[in-house]
């Protein structure tokens, strides 16, 4: 009895540790595919070098990222930074990254740039401390060269139903944030926040 006992014991612990090894690889992929975006999507003023470096780096992006992010959420207040990818009908992308809404307007444009991600404690739950989120926090973007700053003026729940209307406003540019709130069951938590400046990176 003792035998499997200890036979028990070595096989739980190397499981324990198989997962630990497989998370951090999902951790340290997601922040290359990050550092990858920003690299690639970064202004530099110098184009003679960036002419003789690009399809160097390009070959080896290709090779490596098997999810392609269209930008870069940054959350600082809940240390969050992570990539963003399009939802479609043949891609259910929230099981991979933070997804963006179909009908959303990407920052460059005016309009709404919705957002959802997984709540909870799985390797996917990138929204998992969203709630810690309150208004006046700050909210960044990173997209093709340029990083944009909302500030939160809004926090709000709403049921779920599956659906959802959000503003959409014609002359100013938004970002909303949406998980499920894990302390009322049947319930979003929505983040509604207000671009107010840009800058290249």
């Amino acid at each position: 009895m003792k035998k499997i006992g200890w036979i028990l014991l070595i096989i739980g612990i190397a499981i324990i540790g198989f997962y630990t090894i497989y998370i951090k690889s999902l951790e340290n992929k997601a922040n290359d595919n990050i550092e990858d975006y920003i690299k690639e999507t970064s202004i530099i003023e110098e184009q003679e070098e960036q002419e003789i470096i690009e399809p160097i780096v390009e070959e080896k992006v290709k090779k490596k990222n098997t999810i392609n992010y269209t930008a870069i959420l940054e959350i600082p207040v809940i240390s969050l930074k992570s990539g963003i990818v399009n939802s479609t009908k043949n891609f259910y992308s929230i099981n991979y990254a933070i997804s963006a809404d179909r009908s959303s307007n990407y920052p460059n444009e005016y309009g709404n740039f919705i957002l959802y991600a997984h709540s909870g404690n799985s390797s996917i739950a990138y929204f998992k401390h969203l709630s810690n989120v309150n208004i006046d926090d700050s909210v960044y973007v990173y997209f093709n060269g340029i990083k944009y700053h909302y500030v939160i003026f809004d926090k709000y729940d709403i049921e779920k139903t599956g659906k959802a209307v959000f503003k959409r406003p014609i002359n100013d540019n938004y970002i909303t944030l949406i998980t499920c709130n894990q302390n009322r069951k049947g319930y979003q938590i929505v983040l509604t926040g207000k671009l107010i400046n840009t800058e290249s990176y």
